[in-house]
């Protein structure tokens, strides 16, 4: 039996998340080898060579692609980085998996996937809620119409700043500066999450304020630091129309110190779909209530095949997606059509907020532009 191939990857961006999430676990995915980590911090992409046990360390997008053979980029760098180095990345001739969002426009995701389609390689996107079990469960029951017809989503994705709910080595302020923000940062996994669930939506409308203007960092290397934190909007709720009569709200922002809410809740005309996070639980799992008319049975229960084997879950499943996508040439779970129609959404936002209504989407995403495995 032949080996199989192992694809090369290089990572830049070597802040608290890539360190966390993506360097220890690579090992994990099959067929993935590191080979090379990037950081406009020399002391950084150092250090992350050094943990990962690879001798191969570059300072700059520019000077990765001339020097390090691999093929697989993870763009882990700061939002307003994406798109320069994505394009770089694919022009080069690289397949790339990039944190989110890839562009902060519409045009500019289209010109990342236009260049990778020219270049015959294959792209992916965060966020990757769509590969855990329990989405995919949640949708097969909605496919199956466990709840009957659905009528309602509603999800929260957030919590209470950058400068307070994890230890950061790194000054914070950048999250309160255009380009970046609440929206960018934490709207797009409340955003990812219905969308996985409900399809595209037709148009949205926003409620969205600056809570808190100001901020003191309150772990990590800056603590104690004030921020000024009154450029952007910080605290959310968005709507969403799906048509056909079903509707969709997302809370999200900087402003949640605490929550007993569940994740996500799905509603249909026989039960609800509930994504709850029980104490110490890192992932949420799925409780479903059942109540179709005649049958005379309703009740909160916990899907069987959930509770004896829920998969084990990882960011690196991007890159999982992504080999597999490579290697049997179908589009990535994590497409970028589908990441295109959350850009749309993130870029419509502002306009909404500005002319107090709903107003319109203009792209979509399909099936057959995600695969469903």
């Amino acid at each position: 039996m032949s080996e199989q191939k192992k694809w090369k990857v290089a990572i830049i961006g070597c802040g608290s998340f890539a360190g966390h999430q993506y360097l220890p676990d690579i090992v994990k995915v099959k067929g993935a080898q590191l080979v090379a980590t990037c950081d406009i911090q020399p002391e950084r992409a150092k250090a992350y060579a050094e943990r990962a046990g690879i001798g191969q360390w570059y300072t700059s997008i520019d000077e990765l692609l001339a020097k390090c053979d691999f093929d697989i980029l993870m763009d882990a760098t700061s939002i307003p980085a994406h798109h320069e180095i994505n394009m770089k990345a694919l022009a080069a001739g690289k397949h790339v998996f990039t944190q989110k969002p890839a562009a902060p426009t519409v045009e500019l995701v289209t010109r990342q996937m236009a260049l990778a389609e020219k270049m015959h390689l294959k792209m992916n996107a965060a966020p990757v809620h769509a590969m855990r079990h329990s989405n995919r469960k949640a949708r097969q029951m909605i496919r199956d119409g466990v709840i009957g017809k659905v009528t309602t989503i509603r999800c929260q994705v957030a919590h209470g700043g950058p400068e307070y709910f994890q230890y950061r080595e790194n000054d914070p302020s950048w999250f309160y500066e255009p380009g970046s923000g609440a929206l960018y940062d934490m709207g797009v996994h409340g955003l990812h999450y219905v969308t996985d669930i409900m399809g595209p939506a037709k148009a949205v409308g926003v409620m969205a304020a600056c809570s808190l203007p100001q901020r003191t960092v309150r772990t990590g290397a800056f603590d104690g630091k004030r921020i000024q934190s009154d450029l952007l909007p910080d605290n959310y709720i968005i709507t969403l129309d799906f048509g056909n009569g079903a509707i969709g709200e997302v809370y999200t922002g900087f402003c949640q110190r605490a929550t007993k809410m569940p994740t996500m809740e799905v509603y249909g005309d026989w039960g609800t779909i509930s994504f709850v996070s029980d104490p110490g639980e890192v992932r949420p799992h799925l409780e479903v209530y059942y109540d179709k008319p005649g049958n005379g049975i309703a009740g909160w229960m916990r899907p069987r095949d959930l509770l004896e084997r829920e998969k084990p879950y990882c960011d690196t499943f991007c890159l999982q997606d992504l080999i597999d996508s490579i290697e049997k040439d179908r589009p990535p779970v994590l497409s970028m059509a589908r990441h295109r129609h959350i850009v749309d959404i993130m870029e419509t936002i502002p306009k909404a907020i500005e002319s107090g209504k709903v107003l319109p989407l203009h792209t979509s995403f399909s099936e057959e532009d995600t695969c469903r495995e």
